[in-house]
Parts: C-alpha cells; sequence; structure tokens
C-alpha cells in the first residue's frame, strides 16, 4: 500500500509539472520560456529533497506531499516576478534594469508572504504527532527555498543568456 501510495504521489507531482508548465507556456506564449520559468518552481523539491536523500533522512509518505504543494506555492511568486518583469522590458527597460526593477517592487511583498506562511505553518512543529512536526519543518524549509528560487535563481536565469528567450515575446510584438 505504501508503495502505491508513493507511486500515486509521484505521478500526482509530475501531473503538477505538466498542468503548471502548459499554463506558463500558455501566458507568456512561447514553449521555451514556459519552460525555462519551470526550473525555479521545481528548484525547491529538487533542492530539499535531494539533501534529504543525500543525507539519509527517511523520506516519508506525509513528507512527499509537500513537493506538490510547494510548487503549486512557488508558481505563485514566479507569476508576481514574470509580470513585473515583462512591465519592465515594456518600458523599454534591459534585462538587467527590468530585473533589478522587478525585485525592488516584489522582494518585500514575497519575503513577508513566506514569513507568514512559514510561520503559521511552524505552530504545527509543536504538536506531538511526529508526521505534522515534520510536515511543518518541511513545508517552512520549502517556502524558505521557493523564495531563494523566485529571488536569486529566477533573477539570475533572466539576466543570463537564457533569458533572451524571454525577450523574444518583446520583439514579436513590435513587428
Amino acid at each position: 500500500a505504501q508503495r502505491v501510495l508513493l507511486s500515486d504521489l509521484r505521478e500526482s507531482f509530475l501531473l503538477a509539472f505538466v498542468v503548471i508548465a502548459l499554463v506558463m507556456i500558455v501566458v507568456l506564449r512561447d514553449i521555451r520560456s514556459g519552460l525555462l520559468t519551470m526550473i525555479p518552481n521545481v528548484f525547491p523539491a529538487v533542492v530539499i529533497f535531494g539533501l534529504m536523500g543525500w543525507c539519509n533522512i527517511w523520506i516519508e509518505i506525509g513528507s512527499i506531499m509537500t513537493a506538490s504543494a510547494a510548487m503549486g506555492i512557488a508558481v505563485d511568486d514566479t507569476f508576481h516576478l514574470l509580470t513585473w518583469y515583462r512591465r519592465g522590458l515594456r518600458q523599454q527597460l534591459s534585462r538587467r534594469e527590468s530585473v533589478r526593477f522587478t525585485v525592488q517592487r516584489c522582494a518585500g511583498a514575497m519575503a513577508h508572504t513566506t514569513l507568514v506562511c512559514s510561520c503559521a505553518l511552524l505552530v504545527f512543529s509543536l504538536s506531538s504527532f511526529m508526521p505534522i512536526r515534520r510536515f511543518a519543518w518541511l513545508m517552512a524549509t520549502l517556502l524558505v527555498a521557493a523564495l531563494v528560487g523566485d529571488l536569486i535563481l529566477l533573477p539570475a536565469i533572466l539576466t543570463s543568456p537564457l533569458g533572451k528567450v524571454l525577450r523574444a515575446e518583446r520583439a514579436s510584438k513590435r513587428s
């Protein structure tokens, strides 16, 4: 039963990834841009669960459920950042200037949201029921990793040569 449940949770994470990627592709109107912006959305799960595996920390059923939830939460910040980034590009800012403009507008709100949600979840870390305690700590950690992915990784991608993919939309609107 546990193997079937873990398999179902893995499939649920992959399905969530596919659905979110499709939404990103539709919103950004480009397959490469949509897939590129999925990197910071899977970053928290890859890093945190990778570290757990590397440190031989047992991943239980309650823990694995957090991966899909964390990806869903990370998407919200990604959309927020991309909206402001595209506004900067429409104002004829360079990619680097647009990223600076975006981070100035979004970082505070994103950090506050992460702090509030993490603190709310950490209330459950006081539970005597160990699966709930682990869920709370893991979810709070994933939220912080999602913030790092969106405030450090995504701006790095946008200013790197990979970020030129998102600039293609602006050029096509002019022509």
